[in-house]
Formats: C-alpha cells, structure tokens, sequence
C-alpha cells in the first residue's frame, strides 16, 4: 500500500500540474508568437501586411526550366492567412503533361485542355525547387475590398463548372489569367499602365524563351502565324510571368523577393537562330532530286524523297488552318509554301508535271520577293527553299545536264572491213 507520505507528493505534483496547465491556457492572446507564414528576408513595409490579421495576396513567378514547356515561366497567386492551414495556392496552368500528345491536340484543336487548381504553398514551391528554377514573391498591398474580389474570384475559378479553359500561349495563358484576375479587382490599374513600345512583336517574345533550342526557334518561325507578328501593348506583354512580375514591381512598389535562385547556368539571352542549319538540311534532304536527274534514271524517287516531308509538313499547317481556333495558326504564311498538292511533282504524267513545277518555281519567287520587302512578315527564306528545288528540278532539268553514258562497242565489223 501506497504510504501516506507518498500520497501528499502525489498530490502535490498533479496539483503543480493542474497550475501550470491554467497558466498557459489564460495567457492572453497577444503573447503567443504569430505563426503566419511570410517570406524570408522580407523588408519592413512588406512584413507589415502580414501584421493585421487580413489575407494577404502574393505573387508568385517561376523562372524558366529545361522542358520546352518551362521555357517562358510560370505564375501563380497564393493567399496567406493568419492560420497557415488554411493558406493556398492558385495555378492556372495545370494539365496532363505526362500525355503531351493528348495535350497538344487539345491544345491545337482550342479544347480545354488546362484548368486551374488549389495546391498547399510549401508542396507547389517544392516542386519548382526541385526543378531548380527560379522563385519569387511579391506580397500585394491591395486594399480590403480589393484582396476580397481577388479571393471571391479565385475560389470561383477553380469550382468543376468554371475551371477548365482554351489554352491559349498569347492570349489565354496561366499568366492571362493571373492578370485578369488582379486587373479586375483593382479597377483596371495593370490596363491603364502605358510604357513606350521597344518594338518586339509577339513572335520576339516568344523566341525568347527558346534561346539554346533550334527545333523550337524553327517552330515558331513556321508554325506562328502572322498574328504575331504585331507588337503588344504594355498590358498584353503581361502573357509572359517576367513581365508581370515587372508590371507589379511598378505599380505597387513591392520589389520581388527571391526564395529560391536557380544553381544552374543561367538562360541564354541570345544564339543562333537554326535558320543558316536549316537551309543546310534542306539542301541535304532536297540532293536526290538533282542527283537522280542528273545521273538520268529514278528521277520520281529523288523528288519523291525529296518532296514528300515537305508534303506532309503542309498538310499538316493546312489541316490546322482548317480546323483549329487558334489565330495564329488560320493565317499561317507557311501554308503558301508547303502546298499537299507539291506531291504532283512525282504523281502526274512528264509534260503536266513540267507544267505543275514552273507554276510553282514562279509562284515561290513571288513569295520570296514579298518576304524581302516585308509584304509578307514570317521569316521563312531558308523553308522556302523546300519545295522550290524539286520544283525547279522537275520544272526547268534540261538533258544536257544530265551525265553522258558511255557508249557500247559494237560487237561485229562495219560491212566495208567484212574479209
């Protein structure tokens, strides 16, 4: 049995206990230590948002990764509140990148192939560290109303009925939309900022984010249409994450705060275009043509090798003029160029093909002048090369530049040496 000396120490240490658990539980509110979550280094005037207890809406941008779909950034907005559980993240760009081909016809075919969604802060920063790519926040000093249009509206966007959208690189992208969203809650302030133009046009920009990638400066030499080739006004050159994030910078004086830096080699700013390359490869894929007719023989093979990745290139520009909704893919030069119909050159009889080929070498000639004097806008000198020398091939070959063959002996003698 427990002594009675025991149970006074017993009783005393639950009483001690039973104390201390009533001071912590009165202390007054104002001594607990916030746990609201802010970014690192943050200098006084934005650390002092996160003092009075409203959320607080930052914005977050994401430098460019190594995937051709990383190449211009990313964005997204998060609100931070006084319970750190409740803060969230809102991303506009979510899709189904481990099924790119499915995402790219959706994509092409103006589908809703992305949507927007929340994510935990801490798990979406982590993923785009992991990446190494750069990361950046700029906490807003919207006002009360303005934070609340801003939160109404992105809880809006990511409910099932409203959260899937066209894709659109340009003109509907996730940093449209980021800007859209903060554009309407402050009454048009990001609208109403005008900056002198430096004379880039979309296709510019764009290029941009391929420095380094050849395959994709070539693309958007010949899968961008003339629509981009017009430049954009200070609000809509907000589609790219560095530029909003620059707009921010002016209107709201809120420097970005860097939370993670990119630890490999920094983009490139500039290189080669691909173009010079490209001509070269042309001229490789374009050699049998010239060579089967100058050897005399096969000469359908050689522009058939020749043509026909030419051929399928067009129809592929021409089935997306037809069917998609994207206004830089309906007015494509390129379509003038790559013609399905290039095919003739090997498929029809010799004096219609003839025919066919010098209506083509003329027509690209009349391209190549517009594109020289700036009629037509798309850089596509070197791709017109493609169809213009099996054309001409086909077209304007003459006999005599074919090899001459040897001719055989004959094999009894001329009547006037017979014995």
């Amino acid at each position: 049995m427990v002594n009675v000396r025991t149970q006074v120490r017993l009783a005393a240490l639950a009483a001690w206990l039973l104390a201390l658990t009533l001071v912590v539980a009165t202390r007054p509110a104002f001594a607990q230590p916030s746990r609201r979550v802010m970014p690192p280094n943050a200098p006084p005037e934005v650390a002092a948002l996160y003092t009075d207890g409203r959320p607080v809406v930052e914005l977050v941008t994401m430098g460019v990764g190594s995937l051709i779909w990383e190449r211009h950034g990313h964005i997204a907005l998060c609100v931070r509140y006084d319970n750190p559980a409740q803060d969230t993240c809102y991303n506009y760009g979510i899709g189904d990148f481990h099924r790119p081909v499915n995402m790219g016809v959706g994509f092409f075919r103006g589908t809703k192939s992305f949507y927007a969604g929340p994510m935990n802060p801490r798990g979406m920063l982590d993923i785009y560290r992991y990446a190494d790519r750069s990361i950046w926040v700029q906490p807003l000093p919207l006002s009360p109303a303005e934070t609340q249009a801003v939160i109404t509206k992105l809880e809006s966007d990511i409910l099932e009925e409203n959260k899937y959208y066209a894709y659109d690189h340009f003109w509907d992208n996730c940093t449209t939309r980021v800007r859209d969203v903060l554009d309407n809650a402050t009454g048009g302030k990001l609208r109403a900022m005008v900056e002198q133009p430096d004379g880039r046009t979309y296709r510019d920009l764009a290029r941009e984010g391929f420095y380094g990638m050849r395959m994709a400066l070539l693309i958007t030499d010949m899968a961008m249409g003339r629509a981009t080739d017009r430049v954009p006004t200070y609000y809509e050159r907000m589609f790219l994450p560095d530029y909003m994030r620059e707009a921010a910078t002016k209107l709201w004086g809120v420097k970005p705060i860097t939370i993670y830096e990119r630890r490999g080699p920094p983009p490139l700013k500039d290189g080669p275009s691909g173009r010079v390359l490209f001509a070269l490869v042309i001229l490789v894929i374009t050699a049998p043509a010239v060579l089967f007719a100058w050897l005399g023989r096969w000469q359908r093979v050689g522009v058939a090798i020749s043509i026909m990745p030419a051929v399928l290139l067009g129809l592929a520009f021409w089935v997306l003029a037809i069917v998609s909704p994207l206004p830089y893919v309906h007015v494509n030069e390129s379509c003038l160029i790559f013609f399905p119909f290039d095919a003739l050159l090997f498929a029809l009889p010799q004096r219609a093909r003839r025919a066919y080929a010098r209506g083509r070498v003329v027509s690209l000639a009349l391209i190549a002048l517009m594109l020289i004097a700036g009629v037509l806008k798309q850089p596509l000198l070197a791709p017109l090369l493609w169809p213009l020398i099996p054309a001409a091939v086909v077209g304007f070959w003459r006999h005599t530049w074919t090899r001459k063959r040897a001719v055989a002996a004959p094999t009894t003698a001329p009547a006037s040496q017979a014995v």
